[in-house]
């Protein structure tokens, strides 16, 4: 028995590397005038039900059909065979099998960000004016500010003149009127409030010292001053952003961002809370794709409530697309050669399985949709090809081009780089 079950493995591993010398019987195929044959057929990789004669887009969401067959193969390909397998030896060689069927399937891809600062809770407070920092209210980073609260005491000699001319103007009467407007504009520019203004106007006289109140609440990220510093107009002293509600920069494949749109809701989750899933809702397609990554930036608007999520944690996020029904294969089933998808099926009554070529639609929680190459109902095998793919390594060297239930990309469009998969 075990003689037996070597010269098995041997011989499929000789058949493997050495598929592709005939036609197949399964493959559509043009004629000698160039016709197509009743087998081809185009449809949608998205939507496997949709079928059309000629080439063509899909009518439920645009993209352009994709030429497949109703037979086994697809034309022109080289002939896949088959091999005979006892059922002592399907035990041996610890292969299992499952039915092709119909199911709703969700795609959905996955892709790494990081967790920004929103742009727009973002202020840098600058220096509006020349002066001396006398006192500083807000002294360390992180804490957080309210609008209105003081930040630090300044002694400015430009707030003070100002301050000045306004109340000389308010003592002219009607003549000042128009000074008065211009001076108090002026005032609100260098950052005082209305309430301080008032207070000026109310006793009647300027303090040296005057405080500079927050116009803005948020988490301060950045101090640029200490007590007894000399500031210059324009000089930054406060960086404050408002952290209840963050970016997540998702770094999407371009094959898959025809599957992410603006208003979707996705899911993510965090290193530092494995067990936690935080939701956010995608508000941005950046227009730009990363010639080295060949990845697209796709920014989820994320609220942070409570603050446990901190700008430049690391996030994996999931996207999920549109449900639809197709047939499905178990992802182990699939062995991707590099040029072909291959599923072993099982023919006739005498358990000959052979390898057929399919034609891949997306991955979806452990399996793969099946546009061609495969029927409802047809026995596959689920587990044991890739004993029979370490053999031909083993034995002829030319596995290692194999990977079984592969993470390369498997759409129809151009491959991409696999570090992320549906």
């Amino acid at each position: 028995m075990k003689s037996a079950s070597l010269i098995f493995i041997l011989g499929v591993g000789m058949l493997l590397s050495s598929c592709g010398k005939s036609p197949s019987p399964h493959a559509g195929h043009v004629d000698s005038t160039g016709t197509q044959t009743a087998n081809d057929y185009y449809t949608c990789p998205m939507h496997p039900q949709v079928r059309m004669d000629r080439p063509g887009v899909c009518p439920i969401c645009g993209m352009d059909l994709v030429k497949a067959s109703n037979s086994a193969r697809p034309e022109g390909d080289a002939e896949v065979t088959g091999v005979s397998l006892s059922k002592s030896d399907q035990v041996l060689a610890n292969v299992s099998t499952a039915i092709v069927a119909y199911e709703e399937v969700e795609k959905t891809a996955r892709a790494f960000g990081t967790l920004e600062m929103a742009e727009p809770g973002k202020a840098l407070i600058s220096a509006r004016f020349n002066g001396r920092i006398e006192r500083i209210h807000v002294d360390a980073v992180g804490k957080h500010v309210k609008t209105g609260a003081p930040l630090f005491d300044i002694y400015s000699p430009d707030i003070v003149q100002a301050a000045n001319e306004y109340l000389q103007a308010l003592k002219s009467g009607p003549q000042g009127g128009t000074n008065v407007s211009t001076i108090h504009a002026k005032l609100t520019l260098m950052g005082l409030t209305d309430g301080q203004i008032q207070a000026f106007e109310s006793e009647g006289s300027v303090p040296l010292v005057v405080t500079y109140l927050s116009p803005v609440s948020g988490t301060v990220i950045e101090k640029q001053i200490v007590n007894g510093s000399y500031v210059s107009e324009g000089a930054p002293l406060y960086e404050i952003a408002d952290l209840s509600t963050l970016w997540n920069v998702a770094e999407v494949f371009e094959s898959d961002v025809r599957d992410v749109s603006v208003g979707d809701k996705v899911s993510f989750t965090t290193a530092a809370y494995p067990d936690k899933v935080f939701s956010g809702t995608v508000a941005l397609l950046y227009p730009v794709v990363n010639a080295e990554t060949r990845t697209i930036k796709v920014r989820v608007v994320v609220g942070n409530p409570s603050g446990k999520l901190k700008p430049n944690m690391y996030t994996e996020t999931v996207f999920r697309g549109a449900r639809t029904r197709m047939l499905t294969v178990p992802s182990s089933a699939v062995l991707v050669t590099g040029k072909r998808n291959l599923v072993y099926v099982k023919v006739g009554p005498e358990n000959n399985f052979q390898a057929r070529e399919v034609l891949l639609g997306g991955k979806y929680d452990g399996k793969y949709g099946i546009i061609s190459g495969l029927s409802e109902g047809e026995e596959i095998v689920r587990e044991g090809g890739y004993l029979l793919d370490s053999e031909i390594q083993l034995t002829t060297g030319s596995g290692a081009e194999h990977q079984h239930g592969g993470s390369a990309r498997v759409e129809a469009s151009k491959p991409g780089t696999t570090q992320h998969t549906h």
